[in-house]
């Protein structure tokens, strides 16, 4: 969404002349405004936890706003309505990324608290080390990540060891506050309706049917910064694949990265597909284990102390064209390493014999990675908002 300089220049005014409510909380998701990751699970918390404050979600994606509304949850949609008045005057904002900044509304933010929940951390470097890494990048893509992940007054952290190596040295923020992450507490119990909003209820029920008789594992690869994937790359003979997953009674379900696609149209008997706008947390705990290649989602699954299998089939192309590595990937990486069909064949083999040789390696990077194993970020992250608003 663009807007006219008239209209920028109207929302600024709006923001200056907008008191802040100290008790006002406003919101938003990755991107457009999903509902999912961090933003998702803490607006959720706020609302059942925190009566008192005016907690509401904001979204420019119309489909989330119905979804939201129809639900019953409080949302907005900007432009539309009293969502400009609305958001001006809120006196915290909390988001788990940082397209916000490049949205019509970041001008309405001038008096809220910015809160970076942040959406994963792993081995990645990112923001300012990135922007400082050897990889072929613009002067203007460095000066971007300078940008984006700078001028946060509060930045969520899962652990000390995730503080000091990464959001420390990645973000500048006033404060870094380790609450760890809201939408790990939907790991510590049973889904509610509400955890499933934007989720799938089907799948839900399809996979814990499924887990009571066959061994089920999740597969959730990342995006690569140049384009393309395991489908595009042809790294997997997907038929093949699934008639030898057939042959030890396991299933796959493949979850996609939100910026790739390639995986729709296709079907096969023991690979499900999980559509890559859909929030998968409500069903991780279901899965026998996880697959992946260097998405950070390995990091929230360590919590569930289940098997990983790590699929880096493309490992030169993608640390030397895309990403940096800030740590060892052997190191942080508790499981074993795949770089073919065969490989990851004879991984899913160890995992549905129940073989497991990597638990305490998990146990040790799960240390550093949370300092609470538990339920309750949501609640510390509410506690230190009440903080703030004293």
């Amino acid at each position: 969404m663009e807007l006219d300089a008239k209209t920028l220049a109207l929302l600024h005014r709006v923001a200056r002349l907008t008191p802040a409510q100290p008790r006002r909380v406003a919101v938003m998701g990755r991107g457009q405004g999903s509902f999912g990751g961090n933003a998702k699970y803490a607006f959720l918390h706020l609302l059942t936890n925190a009566p008192d404050l005016d907690t509401f979600f904001v979204t420019l994606d119309p489909g989330t706003y119905r979804e939201l509304r129809s639900a019953g949850l409080p949302c907005e949609l900007f432009p539309q309505g009293d969502s400009v008045q609305r958001i001006a005057s809120a006196g915290t904002f909390l988001a788990d990324d940082f397209h916000f900044k490049d949205s019509p509304l970041a001008p309405l933010l001038h008096n809220a608290r910015i809160v970076q929940l942040w959406h994963g951390v792993g081995f990645k470097k990112i923001g300012f080390l990135e922007a400082e890494s050897g990889l072929d990048l613009t002067t203007e893509r460095r000066d971007y990540l300078r940008r984006m992940y700078s001028g946060y007054d509060a930045l969520v952290s899962t652990s000390p060891f995730y503080t000091e190596h990464l959001f420390s040295t990645c973000f500048e923020s006033r404060e870094i506050i380790e609450t760890g992450y809201p939408r790990n507490d939907v790991f510590f119990r049973r889904p509610t309706r509400q955890d499933m909003i934007c989720s799938s209820p089907e799948l839900y029920g399809q996979v814990r049917r499924l887990a009571k008789e066959r061994t089920v594992a999740l597969f959730v690869p990342t995006f690569r910064d140049g384009g393309g994937d395991f489908i595009t790359q042809a790294a997997l003979d997907l038929p093949a694949l699934d008639a030898q997953l057939g042959s030890i009674n396991t299933t796959l379900v493949l979850k996609m990265h939100s910026f790739s696609n390639h995986y729709q149209g296709l079907r096969f008997q023991n690979i499900l597909h999980c559509p890559n706008h859909l929030d998968i947390y409500p069903l991780m705990p279901l899965f026998h284990g996880l697959i992946t290649d260097y998405s950070s989602i390995f990091t929230d699954h360590l919590l569930l102390d289940k098997p990983q299998i790590f699929f880096p089939y493309d490992w030169d192309d993608y640390t030397g064209a895309n990403r940096e590595l800030q740590f060892d990937y052997d190191w942080i990486t508790p499981g074993p390493k795949a770089r073919d069909q065969q490989a990851l064949l004879e991984a899913l083999q160890d995992l549905a014999a129940a073989r497991d040789t990597h638990q305490e390696k998990r146990h040790e990077i799960a240390r550093l990675a949370f300092s609470d194993h538990d339920g309750n970020a949501g609640q510390r992250l509410l506690d230190r908002m009440r903080g703030w608003m004293r």
